[in-house]
């Protein structure tokens, strides 16, 4: 509950009235700083689907109770003026600060921090807070409308679990050069770390406790500088790399696209246009209205050195995707 307001009674008491999941969900997955946020933000802007915002994420357990006492618009005032503090951007990107910005359903699922040098299977397993949070959200539109979703995490081990878990569900997967994520991800570890991201901490409680835990800071400090944890990093997405060629053949072709982020990058309005006809989707051509403006960052020379001594491992992936060797082959 933001700052100000007093904490109403959560929504237990009223999630026997909810129904059935919406009709229509929509994944959007792809590594860590592949361009879901953007993609995501993009499709949202469309007007045509539903989507989980901050508040929604912030608020999840108060939404029926904020909506039925009239407190819902309340909140977001609040949240907003909370929220100035942080800065104009969310800090881990260049989008902009707002309660009703699309944001991913994971910060409702995972729930500790690893260091990069741990290995195991990181996707989710239990979806059921999300399976709620949907239902809300469809109990409270005023429109049925498809709800879109994200959360890159589930790109890595977990998307054949959503597809059997969400049965119908179809799929926009999100691919950026691997040496580009790679390079993104270490650098914004490294930002995390060095001081507390405001924004981050207060939708995603394992990131502010990593905080109170010095020597879990200093473990992940020590990972994003180490050859050992570099190397380890880069083992996470070869890992998934590995794991979208063995396993992308088990989803129906009808409910998938998968697209390049440099190809969005260049042609945004031909790429969501190829999204929205392989889905159906429900986009007026009018509402493609995507600018997005990447930006150049250098490649750091430890993070390069580590992905050229694994690139073998990835070859399959890059040869999958059309990717050279490095970004601008």
């Amino acid at each position: 509950m933001p700052n100000g307001l007093p904490s109403e009674s959560s929504d237990e008491a009223h999630l026997c009235r909810l129904g059935a999941l919406p009709d229509r969900l929509i994944f959007i997955l792809g590594p860590h700083r592949s361009g879901t946020t953007y993609l995501h933000q993009a499709l949202v802007d469309t007007t045509a689907f539903d989507y989980i915002s901050y508040y929604d994420a912030v608020e999840s357990d108060r939404l029926i109770v904020n909506h039925e006492a009239g407190r819902r618009e309340a909140v977001i005032r609040a949240l907003a003026e909370e929220m100035e503090s942080f800065g104009p951007t969310r800090g881990i990107d260049h989008m902009p600060i707002n309660p009703l910005h699309a944001e991913e359903y994971g910060f409702l699922l995972e729930k500790r921090y690893h260091t990069l040098q741990q290995a195991a299977d990181i996707s989710n397993t239990n979806f059921e807070p999300l399976k709620i949070l949907c239902r809300k959200k469809r109990f409270l539109s005023r429109e049925p409308k498809p709800l879109i979703l994200k959360n890159p995490i589930d790109f890595y081990d977990g998307f054949i679990r959503i597809a059997e878990t969400f049965e119908g569900c179809q799929f926009i997967f999100i691919h950026r050069h691997p040496l580009s994520v790679f390079n993104s991800h270490i650098l914004l570890w490294r930002k995390l770390i060095q001081s507390k991201n405001c924004f981050l901490a207060k939708i995603d409680r394992s990131y502010d406790a990593v905080f109170d835990s010095p020597q879990t800071l200093q473990a992940i400090h020590l990972s994003t500088l180490s050859p050992r944890g570099l190397q380890l990093a880069f083992e996470k997405f070869c890992n998934a790399y590995e794991f979208y060629i063995s396993h992308i053949h088990k989803l129906a072709s009808e409910r998938m696209v998968s697209i390049r982020y440099e190809d969005l990058c260049k042609t945004p309005a031909d790429v969501l246009r190829r999204i929205i006809d392989k889905l159906a989707l429900p986009v007026a051509e009018e509402n493609l209205n995507a600018r997005p403006a990447p930006r150049k960052i250098a490649i750091l020379p430890e993070v390069e050195r580590v992905y050229r001594a694994n690139a073998n491992r990835i070859e399959p992936y890059l040869s999958h995707m059309g990717f050279g060797l490095m970004p601008h082959d």
